[in-house]
């Protein structure tokens, strides 16, 4: 065993760089306010080295608005120089910084006002970042390094904008209480008053360039943002609230090991509440990832699938609610959509979203393709009346597509039309229950070629108050249809059987349960984590 060590904001610098296997490091009550640096240090399977302290403040405690006009400044130079604004080149000024380090435990740390960012790993491996408590910050967490894997973030709350409730529902769901009336309490200023492109609009679409006054570029970041690591992350049972995104993996490297790169994910039991754009965002390429059980409320566009390339995701068991809508009047990104694909796609395996349930007020997609999809048994809803609206392939899905043959043309209409052309590309839809008078059949007559197992029946949801997960078992079971899922190892699990089964997410009192990916039944130091914590 090693050693246990208690540092206060005075002399935690010169204890961290003596860190050895076993160590336990203890960060007392205080305020700590300068960057910790953790830099090649080194615990082991069994001996991680544990970093720690229930009453300790990381960061400088900086507001958004005292940080609002420096961030608009830095992203302005960003696009001075002909990139995207934003303070992504910055991400590396974190108050807690781990470069070169492998088995190291952060658990039990508040961090208050880290702009641009809280935590940031470079090049580590086997990392565990435990119920942490994140407040305000660009990034919660950056990730970078193509040797960056096995890390695992679980239990952190994060609320980027606290001038809302947002903490109150980080405790009530901490608290196993329903949060139904802090649904209902104060939005923060991020949810309601800041208008989208403030955020991450960009010249070429809105015709203006950073507004160093009224922008609000600093809130351009995630709660988990990954600059082209390995992959090998588990992200479970975290709350973000009151934020512009969750999860987002960038996969930039050159292309001969871009096949390393943002691979074997798991995204798990975490609540995403008031999220301005996407819950989920791989990028470029990614490939095995599993994104389950996971509760998203008020959400832009939960799923942003815009990669060149990927395959075998699996996406089943997860639960939504889409009722409130975001920004100022004058907000052009308000309605959204729940899926956002890219305008070329090429697919390496199956993409799976089965059995999931949602209650929503914008279309499934609304344009652009994706390969090699597969949407079966989800029980989906509407809040809203309007069908046009909520028209699940979008208010324009009745135009006429042009012919295959005529593939620039096709393009073309895909840029504001979801794809209709399934059969090239291995898209799938059946056996869902979509409560929408224009689904299956008059989808069908536009060129939709629905399977024959879908309904616009209600999916007769028990309770549709947000943020009730068990409100969305359904009164009525409707049976689901088979389903086996090819995994990446080229086997295959029956997911899905007609005979047991029903649609959407509850099966019963319990979830839709599939096999673990291999990669977390196996997870290195999994056995260990738990018993030092």
């Amino acid at each position: 065993m090693g050693r246990s060590r208690d540092a206060g904001p005075d002399d935690v610098h010169k204890w961290v760089r003596k860190l050895v296997a076993g160590d336990r490091l203890h960060l007392t009550k205080g305020d700590y306010e300068k960057p910790i640096v953790l830099s090649s240090l080194a615990g082991t399977e069994k001996e991680p080295i544990i970093v720690h302290g229930s009453q300790s403040v990381l960061g400088p405690k900086v507001s958004f608005e005292a940080f609002k006009e420096t961030g608009n400044k830095l992203a302005a130079a960003q696009e001075a120089g002909g990139s995207f604004p934003g303070l992504y080149y910055l991400a590396d000024n974190g108050v807690l910084v781990l470069k070169n380090c492998q088995w190291i435990t952060i658990e039990n740390l508040s961090f208050d006002g880290c702009w641009p960012t809280a935590i940031y790993l470079e090049n580590c491996q086997h990392i565990t970042l435990r119920r942490l408590k994140i407040s305000g910050g660009t990034f919660a967490i950056g990730a970078t390094g193509i040797t960056t894997r096995h890390i695992l973030v679980e239990d952190c709350d994060w609320v980027q904008d606290p001038s809302g409730n947002g903490w109150d529902l980080c405790a009530a769901i901490r608290n196993g209480e329903p949060i139904d009336k802090e649904l209902e309490g104060k939005p923060s200023a991020l949810w309601r008053e800041v208008d989208w492109e403030q955020v991450h609009g960009e010249r070429s679409e809105t015709g203006r360039l950073v507004d160093i006054k009224k922008d609000a570029r600093a809130y351009d970041g995630d709660f988990f943002r990954a600059w082209s690591i390995a992959g090998y992350v588990v992200i479970r049972n975290n709350v973000i609230v009151d934020a512009f995104n969750g999860v987002h993996f960038f996969n930039q490297v050159a292309e001969s090991i871009v096949d390393s790169c943002s691979r074997n994910v798991l995204i798990e039991g975490n609540w995403f509440i008031r999220i301005r754009d996407n819950a989920v965002e791989p990028e470029n390429f990614a490939w095995n990832w599993t994104v389950r059980y996971n509760m998203i409320v008020d959400c832009y566009m939960p799923f942003s699938l815009q990669m060149a390339r990927s395959g075998y995701f699996y996406i089943y068991g997860n639960l939504g609610w889409n009722l409130r809508k975001p920004g100022p009047d004058n907000d052009q990104h308000t309605r959204g959509q729940f899926f956002k694909f890219p305008s070329e796609h090429v697919a390496d395996g199956p993409h799976y979203t089965f059995n999931n349930s949602w209650m929503l007020r914008a279309p499934l997609a609304k344009k652009a393709r994706f390969a090699n999809f597969v949407h079966v048994n989800n029980a989906i809803d509407y809040y809203e009346s309007d069908p046009a609206a909520t028209a699940p392939f979008g208010k324009n899905f009745a135009d006429l597509a042009p012919p295959g043959s005529q593939q620039q043309e096709t393009l073309n209409f895909e840029s504001e039309h979801f794809t209709k052309a399934w059969q090239l590309l291995g898209i799938k839809f059946d056996g869902d229950v979509i409560h929408h008078p224009s689904f299956p059949d008059q989808v069908r007559a536009a060129g939709y070629p629905v399977g024959f197992a879908a309904s616009n029946l209600s999916p007769d949801f028990e309770d549709k108050t947000p943020g009730r997960p068990e409100g969305l078992k359904t009164h009525t079971p409707h049976k689901a249809v088979a389903l086996t899922v090819l995994l990446p190892d080229g086997g295959e699990e029956p997911a899905v059987q007609d005979n047991t089964h029903q649609v959407g997410a509850w099966q019963g009192s319990k979830r839709i349960v599939l096999e673990e990916p291999v990669f977390w039944s196996y997870w290195p130091g999994r056995q260990a984590d738990s018993e030092v914590s």
